[in-house]
C-alpha cells in the first residue's frame, strides 16, 4: 500500500521517537549489579527473581545476610518499562517461558488444540514485568475463608496497609518501609514514624528528615475527569444500582472503581518489584548477588534438610550453590511445583512412575486454580478510546519522552468493578464477580491470537472490526472471582528441561459457568444506562457456529456456550503448594510458609495460596513476601 508523504511523515516521526526512547530509556534503566560466578556458599538463596523473590531478596539483604538471586531468564528489554506493551512480551521465546496446558473437555473451545497459553515471565521481574499492572488488596472474606492462623483479614489487613504510604490529614506510624505511594500524593512517610503527624502535607514542613526510600512501589489512580469512558462506567454503576469507591478500601461489598495501576505516574513507567525493591537494593548492599539465564533444576539434600540447589548456569553446566540457613523458592507456581517435584517432594502417583526417590509426600500441584475472563467487545460511535491510529502519533511520543503521560504511559485498565449479588436475607454476598474496562478500540489480530493460541476464524467472529485501526470501542472483560474447578500440576518426566503436565481443568464445575454468567449479564445491564448510550455504546455478540444461530442476554444456552468457547486465562496460576495448619493434610506450606517435614525450605509465591483473592494477586504477593522476609529475619 502506498502511503501520502503526510503518512511517510507520521511513520517517520513514530520510528525516530520509538528510537529514542529506547536510548532514554536504556539509559534511565542502566544497572551493573549483576554477577558471572557465584560464591560457593550463601546464607539463602532466593530462587527465581518475579514479584515475590525480588522483595525477599531486598529485605534479607538488608539484614546483612549473603544472599543469592537466581533466576532462569536474563534482564528485562527496556520497551518492558512502557506500560502499554506489555502484549508485546506474552509469548516471546526470550522473556516468556511459553507454558500451555493440556487440551481442556469443558472448556477454551475458540483456542487451538482446546489449550490455553499460560503466559509466565522469564526475566527478572518475572510476571510482574509483563502483567497489566492492576493494583488490588482483595476482601477480608478472601483471607478469613483461607482458615490459615496467622493469615485471618484483621492480619492481612495490617499487612496491605502497610504497602501504601499515605500523607492525608492524619499520617499514622508505620513499622515498616511501605512499599506503595499512590500518585500525586507527596513522599510522607517511613520507618520507624515515632508519632502520628498530624495535618501534614509534605515532609519539608514536618518532617525534613522523613522521606519515603526509593524503593517504594507506586501506585496511579486513573483519573476520570480525564477520561471520559471511565466517567461512564463509573456512572453506568451508580445508575444500576452500584456504590463508587475507592480501590484501597477494605470491605466485602461491592462497588465500582477508577483502577489503580502500578505505573510510576511521574516517569509514566511499569513500577515493579524489580524497580522498587531488588535494583536499589543490588545497588546498596554488596552482599547481595544476582545471577540470571541460571535454571535450577532441583534441590540438594542433607537427609531431611535441603542445603542447596542444582542449576544449570548460561553454557548448559551443572553446577551447585549452598545455603547455610534457608532456600526460599519463588519461582512461580508453575516452576515452583516443577522444582519440588523433580527434588522428591509430592504425591507418590507422580513421583513413582518417574523413578524419584521419595522425600517427602505432600499433595505439591494439586489445588490448582486460575481466574478466568471472558471478553466482549463493545463498540462506540464517540471518540473517547484509545485505538492504535491515536497510540501511534508521533505526539504521544514526545508526550511520554518529556513529560511521563499519554497513551503509552498506561496500561489500558481504567476501571474496576467489584459485584455481589443479595440474599434471600436480603443481605449482599461476598464478591463474586468483577468487571474490568480495557480502553482500546482497534484489537490486533496477530498478537492476540498469537499470545491466547485463538483460532483466527473465531478472532474475527469475536472481534470483527479488528483491522480497522481507528475504531473506537472497548473491552468488557468479566471474570468469577472464586472458581470452584480444581486441576494439577505434575511433571512427566526426570529430566527437568521437559514442561510438565499443566491442567487447570477449566469450567469442569458447574458453578464457574453460571458465576461467569452472572458477571457478563451484570456487565451487559451497564450498556444500556444514559452514559453509554450517549457514547452510542453497542456489545458485539460473538457468532461462534457451535453455539447456534440466536446471540444475546436472554439466551442461556448462547451463555453458556459463550462461555466454555471464549473464556481465556487471567494469567494467576496458584494453589499448588497451598498453606494451611501445619496437621492439615492438604496442606504443603505451613503458616510460615515452610515445607511440611523438609527443614531449610520455604515456599514464597502464589503456588501457596490456598483460594484465590478477589482480584488479581500481585499486590497481595508482595505483601506476602514482605511477611516471609519478617519470619525468615525473626527466626535467624
Amino acid at each position: 500500500m502506498k502511503l501520502s508523504w503526510k503518512q511517510g511523515l507520521g511513520v517517520w516521526a513514530a520510528t525516530t521517537s520509538c528510537l529514542l526512547l529506547a536510548v532514554w530509556l536504556r539509559y534511565y534503566l542502566a544497572d551493573n549489579g549483576f554477577i558471572k560466578e557465584p560464591n560457593q556458599t550463601y546464607d539463602y538463596i532466593v530462587v527465581g527473581a518475579g514479584t515475590s523473590g525480588c522483595v525477599l531478596a531486598a529485605k534479607l539483604a538488608a539484614s546483612n545476610s549473603k544472599v543469592l538471586v537466581i533466576e532462569a531468564g536474563g534482564e528485562p528489554p527496556w520497551y518492558s518499562w512502557i506500560p502499554i506493551v506489555a502484549p508485546i512480551l506474552q509469548g516471546s521465546e526470550q522473556y516468556d517461558w511459553r507454558f500451555r496446558t493440556v487440551p481442556q473437555k469443558f472448556a477454551a473451545g475458540a483456542l487451538h488444540g482446546n489449550q490455553a497459553f499460560w503466559p509466565q515471565g522469564k526475566m527478572v521481574g518475572g510476571s510482574g514485568q509483563m502483567n497489566f499492572l492492576i493494583h488490588a488488596t482483595g476482601s477480608p472474606s478472601d483471607y478469613d475463608s483461607w482458615k490459615v492462623p496467622g493469615w485471618d483479614s484483621h492480619t492481612m489487613k495490617k499487612a496491605l496497609d502497610r504497602l501504601t504510604c499515605w500523607t492525608k490529614s492524619i499520617v499514622k506510624p508505620l513499622v515498616a518501609r511501605p512499599s506503595f505511594l499512590l500518585d500525586g500524593e507527596s513522599e510522607m512517610c517511613s520507618a520507624p514514624v515515632l508519632a502520628e503527624i498530624e495535618n501534614s502535607t509534605s515532609c519539608s514542613e514536618n518532617a525534613q528528615h522523613i522521606q519515603c526510600p526509593s524503593a517504594a512501589v507506586k501506585v496511579q489512580r486513573v483519573n476520570a475527569t480525564e477520561t471520559p469512558l471511565l466517567k461512564a462506567f463509573l456512572d453506568a454503576g451508580r445508575a444500576c444500582g452500584h456504590s463508587v469507591s475507592e480501590m484501597d478500601r477494605w470491605s466485602d461489598t461491592g462497588s465500582f472503581m477508577a483502577s489503580h495501576n502500578t505505573i510510576d505516574g511521574k516517569a509514566g513507567q511499569r513500577w515493579s518489584t524489580y524497580h522498587s525493591h531488588l535494583m536499589p537494593a543490588m545497588k546498596r548492599y554488596s552482599n547481595l548477588h544476582v545471577l540470571t539465564k541460571s535454571s535450577v533444576t532441583k534441590l540438594v539434600w542433607r537427609r531431611n534438610k535441603v542445603i542447596g540447589i542444582q542449576y544449570l548456569d548460561a553454557d548448559g553446566r551443572i553446577k551447585h550453590v549452598k545455603a547455610g540457613k534457608e532456600i526460599l523458592l519463588s519461582a512461580g507456581t508453575i516452576k515452583t511445583t516443577q522444582i519440588l517435584q523433580q527434588s522428591g517432594i509430592g504425591p507418590p502417583h507422580v513421583l513413582e512412575p518417574l523413578d524419584i526417590p521419595m522425600k517427602a509426600d505432600l499433595p505439591v500441584g494439586e489445588n490448582l486454580q486460575d481466574h478466568l475472563q471472558v471478553p466482549l467487545f463493545v463498540e462506540l460511535n464517540a471518540s473517547v478510546s484509545l485505538n492504535i491510529v491515536k497510540m501511534l502519533h508521533p505526539r504521544q511520543f514526545w508526550n511520554y519522552m518529556v513529560h511521563g503521560k499519554g497513551a503509552l504511559a498506561t496500561s489500558g485498565i481504567e476501571g474496576i468493578a467489584t459485584l455481589t449479588k443479595k440474599r434471600e436475607d436480603g443481605k449482599p454476598s461476598k464478591p463474586y464477580g468483577m468487571l474490568i474496562l480495557f480502553n482500546m478500540g482497534s484489537i490486533n489480530a496477530d498478537v492476540y491470537t498469537s499470545v491466547a493460541n485463538i483460532k483466527k476464524e473465531a478472532f474475527h467472529r469475536w472481534f470483527p472490526k479488528s483491522s480497522s485501526l481507528s475504531q473506537e470501542g472497548f473491552v468488557l472483560i468479566s471474570i468469577c472471582l472464586h472458581p470452584r474447578s480444581r486441576g494439577h500440576i505434575r511433571i512427566t518426566s526426570p529430566d527437568p528441561m521437559q514442561p510438565p503436565e499443566i491442567d487447570p481443568a477449566y469450567l469442569s464445575n458447574d458453578y464457574d459457568v453460571q458465576c461467569s454468567i452472572d458477571t457478563i449479564k451484570q456487565g451487559v445491564e451497564l450498556l444500556n444506562t444514559d452514559s453509554f448510550r450517549e457514547l452510542g455504546a453497542r456489545v458485539h455478540w460473538p457468532t461462534f457456529p457451535e453455539c447456534g444461530s440466536k446471540q444475546g442476554i436472554d439466551n442461556q444456552r448462547y451463555l453458556e456456550c459463550l462461555v466454555r468457547t471464549a473464556a481465556l486465562t487471567m494469567y494467576h496460576p496458584a494453589g499448588t503448594a497451598t498453606m494451611g495448619h501445619k496437621d492439615d493434610p492438604d496442606a504443603v506450606v505451613d503458616p510460615e510458609l515452610r515445607v511440611r517435614g523438609v527443614n531449610g525450605l520455604r515456599v514464597v509465591d502464589a503456588s501457596v495460596l490456598p483460594r484465590l483473592p478477589s482480584g488479581p494477586p500481585n499486590s497481595v504477593l508482595v505483601a506476602m513476601a514482605e511477611r516471609a522476609a519478617d519470619f525468615i529475619i525473626n527466626k535467624h
